[in-house]
């Protein structure tokens, strides 16, 4: 019987330290109005959607992604699947899709990596695209860029460079170095 009762007590204080655990893990308090509140370590949202007003209060960017991840203490927000939607007054948008991302918790900078693709369809010319393992957008400043090696394509023209910078607003691209292009007639 001895035997029968050690095993009890056992289980039993092992039940009482996984729920001491699990209770220090998500611990319910009460504010100072009464209100419940948990704190966490972090949230995700699962096919996550936003928009961006530019300085007219007019939507300037549209991000999407399959999934969000933030965790409390990091300050960046990960995002898988990306698509951004970035506006322009005069020209079509821009879309950029990525794998993965990182965004500043104030959404001014944006991480993309993974395969990231740019693709614009002005009105009356070929679609223009461009390939690169990894971009940075920055909201601030309307500007996309990248120091990894960059394909441009337009219609049957292709180039090749090492790094570029994109002027989102004004739909300019500048390709920064090793630049080697094949323009077909």
């Amino acid at each position: 019987m001895k035997r029968d009762t050690a095993l009890a007590a056992a289980f039993l204080g092992a039940c009482a330290l996984i729920s001491w655990s699990w209770q220090r893990a998500v611990q319910d308090q009460r504010s100072e109005n009464g209100d419940e509140s948990a704190d966490v370590a972090g949230y995700y949202m699962v096919n996550a959607g936003f928009v961006s007003p530019g300085p007219d209060g007019q939507p300037l960017y549209r991000l999407d992604a399959a999934r969000m991840t933030h965790g409390v203490t990091s300050g960046l927000v990960e995002m898988e699947g990306v698509r951004i939607e970035y506006k322009q007054p005069s020209n079509s948008d821009w879309i950029v899709t990525a794998p993965e991302g990182l965004a500043q918790l104030d959404w001014q900078t944006l991480r993309l990596q993974g395969g990231v693709r740019v693709v614009m369809e002005p009105r009356d010319q070929p679609t223009i695209v461009l390939d690169t393992p990894a971009l940075e957008v920055d909201a601030g400043t309307n500007r996309a860029y990248t120091e990894e090696h960059v394909s441009f394509s337009q219609g049957p023209h292709t180039v090749d460079a090492e790094g570029m910078t994109v002027d989102l607003t004004a739909g300019l691209v500048r390709l920064e170095s090793r630049v080697n292009g094949l323009f077909k007639p």
